[in-house]
């Protein structure tokens, strides 16, 4: 288990324009891996017993421009495909997407928004204040044991507060057009025909009329 790990930590290296970034990724990792908890850096600096000029390496490596998220993305998905455990289904990869709500305490927090749950649940609140991430997986396993592997997350409300939203009438996107547009970047970038599957959520004309469709995958 140990070597396959390393082996997955060392194929991200030509993500990162340093090799200290890539260390520092490389702990990261592991820190979400074993840490015995999870509540922010302060848990990775415990784990590796490191003090407050470790608090201020990771802080550093998250803000780093030795690094993209859009790399980072683009080389899970492409170790993900390198397994060979993709479901495929008369040719095509299914991926799966949906929409997620997480509560969040914090006033002033990037990207935190009032968002409306529609649960049947008595117990959950109407209203309250979170993050709403998108996110795709990819089935892998077997059809019989099928199992929804993450591919890419992203906050998809209250962008204009971490300054992402195009306000251009052409660009508008919506909550279902982000999803179906990450899927399609997944299938473009690795020219993979998919099926997406989605919920009752996603009906709607303007995701299927997005003009990405053009691009049939």
């Amino acid at each position: 288990m140990l070597s396959y790990i390393y082996m997955a930590i060392g194929s991200f290296r030509g993500v990162f324009s340093h090799n200290s970034t890539w260390f520092v990724f490389s702990m990261v990792i592991l820190g979400f891996l074993s840490a015995p908890e999870i509540i922010g850096i302060t848990s990775f600096c415990r784990f590796w017993g490191l003090g407050e000029s470790g608090y201020h390496m990771f802080v550093h490596f998250f803000h780093s421009s030795a690094w993209s998220i859009g790399g980072l993305i683009c080389q899970w998905s492409t170790f993900v495909l390198a397994q060979n455990e993709t479901v495929m289904i008369e040719g095509r990869a299914v991926l799966l997407g949906d929409h997620t709500y997480v509560p969040k305490d914090g006033r002033r927090m990037p990207g935190v928004v009032t968002l409306h749950q529609e649960s049947e649940t008595q117990s959950k609140p109407s209203y309250f204040r979170g993050h709403c991430w998108g996110a795709i997986s990819l089935l892998i396993g077997s059809l019989s044991a099928p199992f929804g592997l993450p591919l890419a997350l992203s906050i998809h409300q209250g962008l204009i507060h971490i300054g992402q939203e195009n306000n251009k009438e052409e660009n508008v996107e919506t909550l279902g057009t982000r999803i179906v547009q990450m899927a399609l970047d997944f299938a473009i970038r690795h020219n993979l025909p998919s099926v997406l599957v989605l919920d009752a959520f996603f009906s709607k004309r303007r995701c299927f009329q997005s003009g990405s469709f053009s691009m049939v995958y």
